[in-house]
């Protein structure tokens, strides 16, 4: 295959196609059993001891399928033609970028495709699992879970007015409160969209504020068990929990919680099933599309890692790169995250973490207080750097000068003592064997479906911060210019850390109030 050069980076120090690492921890029952797992690696199911037992999640092979990249940026008329000829078919073409994704070729085949006029790259695009990590120990809490049987609408739909808010320290850390008293709450005329997934979109707190009839899934192989568990439920359906916690951090009814945004249009662009698998090229065709229904946001809490230096990876990477300009010529602002393995990305070779490192694309480390009185707080050094448990107190946010523009909430570990610093989200009313740790069971079974909430750590919900507060920009500034939006987000932002742009906190963390003009 054809050796690609030439393609742009926001920085050096990049990585290649697993999945995003982000760890979330979910209140299993009354008597607040945490089992915690981790994105991007594997599900973990506590045991009647507590221990937590890996699950592996197998995934069907994909031979046959590939990423084709073109010489110029469009799709050339007769490929579907061409792709025939050699035994396979077109499963995406993205003209605009001129990417293509052929699906039942045989090595022989793609090999031969790879030399064809106009070809610059063929790469096989499997479908990525979770790749494993270190199994950490479930702990006990005496916290007593909210036990209504019923939650009264917000009447008056301010999001300080959301049923349990006082948890959401989140909010408060970045100013959101400020904003919302000034009377910045969104506009359902500003788009964002959520690539991950799927969306609870039925759910009381994101009922209303998802466009179903623009939303699409990228994964048609769950339809058949969408349909199955939960008939008459739309393919964006999320059978998972990690879209519709998301979305509910960039806009929310504030039923339940709060988010950035009470007024907002989300898209669901669902690029990952029940068990977060994912391929690179179902993301990348999820920003085209994305883009092209005029999102003026697009929020990435998941992404890929390639080596600039194989040949085999140089053709993802530039498709990534194409994928993220064409989003930004067409005025889209992307958001993204740098994985949770706490790499030094200045310093890991030749690696390139996609999308978070294309250009245009801000890419989010997270924060967390390092302790808690109580559920509603007061909490200590919010914005401390996150870290994933007190047994193993580093950070887990990857960081660099070359990656990071800022930071925002994420979360903190699994330790009794930082049981509270977690960002609270809603539960997903569709469930599946996929939702984390594993069945219905993974959210506090004492309430209704609708009134569920867990707890998540990891930079997937910095990610949706930052995406809700390009929400609110776009509202106060217009449409159709990202480069604006992007320098509003960053020049604003609270200077933490070293002085000036720093590995771990990039300009800082986020600051709503000052980004929207509130405050000096």
């Amino acid at each position: 295959m054809r050796a690609l050069t030439g393609f742009h980076l926001k920085g050096e120090g990049r990585k290649k196609g697993r999945p995003l690492v982000c760890q979330f921890i979910f209140a299993a029952s009354i008597l607040g059993l945490v089992a915690l797992g981790i994105l991007g690696c594997r599900i973990e199911a506590p045991t009647a001891s507590g221990e937590l037992i890996a699950q592996s999640l197998e995934v069907a092979p994909t031979h046959g399928r590939y990423l084709v990249l073109f010489s110029a940026e469009q799709v050339p008329s007769d490929f579907g033609n061409r792709i025939a000829s050699l035994g396979g078919s077109v499963e995406a073409s993205l003209d605009g970028i001129g990417v293509a994704v052929a699906t039942g070729l045989t090595e022989a085949a793609a090999a031969e495709l790879a030399v064809s006029a106009g070809v610059q790259s063929v790469e096989h695009d499997p479908i990525v699992s979770m790749e494993d990590d270190s199994v950490e120990t479930a702990e006990a809490s005496t916290e007593q879970f909210p036990t209504d049987t019923l939650v009264a609408a917000n009447e008056t739909g301010l999001p300080q007015e959301a049923k349990y808010y006082k948890r959401q320290w989140n909010m408060r850390a970045v100013f959101a409160d400020q904003a919302w008293a000034a009377g910045y709450l969104g506009s359902r005329d500003v788009v964002v969209a959520i690539l991950d997934t799927g969306i609870d979109y039925e759910h009381p707190d994101l009922k209303g504020l998802v466009d179903t009839d623009r939303s699409k899934s990228f994964v048609p192989e769950e339809n058949p068990t969408i349909e199955n568990l939960y008939p008459g439920r739309l393919p964006i359906s999320d059978l998972n929990w990690h879209g519709t916690a998301a979305a509910s951090i960039v806009s929310s009814n504030a039923i339940l919680l709060a988010g950035i945004n009470r007024d907002v249009t989300l898209l669901a662009v669902k690029v990952a099933d029940r068990f977060q698998n994912g391929s690179a090229c179902r993301l990348i065709a999820g920003i085209v599309y994305a883009a092209d229904q005029g999102a003026d946001v697009i929020s990435i809490s998941r992404g890929h890692e390639y080596d600039k230096n194989k040949i085999e990876d140089r053709g993802m990477v530039a498709a990534f790169e194409r994928a993220a300009n064409y989003a930004f010529r067409k005025g889209s602002l992307i958001v993204s995250l740098p994985f949770n393995d706490a790499a030094d990305l200045d310093h890991n070779g030749e690696k390139v973490r996609m999308p978070c490192e294309a250009a245009h694309v801000i890419c989010v480390s997270a924060t967390a207080p390092t302790g808690a009185s109580g559920m509603e707080g007061p909490w200590v050094a919010v914005d401390a750097r996150a870290t994933r448990t007190l047994a193993v107190a580093g950070p887990y946010s990857g960081f660099g000068y070359s990656a990071i523009d800022v930071a925002a909430p994420g979360g903190a570990g699994a330790g009794i003592q930082t049981l509270h610093t977690k960002v609270w989200l809603p539960c997903t009313t569709t469930p599946s064997e996929g939702t984390p740790p594993t069945g219905p069971m993974s959210c506090n079974t004492s309430v209704p479906i609708d009134m569920r909430l867990g707890r998540g750590v990891g930079t997937s919900f910095s990610v949706p911060h930052v995406a809700g507060l390009a929400a609110l920009l776009v509202a106060q500034l217009g449409h159709g210019n990202p480069a604006l939006i992007r320098a509003r987000i960053l020049h604003s932002a609270d200077d933490l850390g070293e002085p000036g742009t720093d590995p771990y906190y990039g300009k800082g963390r986020i600051n709503v109030a000052r980004a929207l003009g509130l405050i000096n």
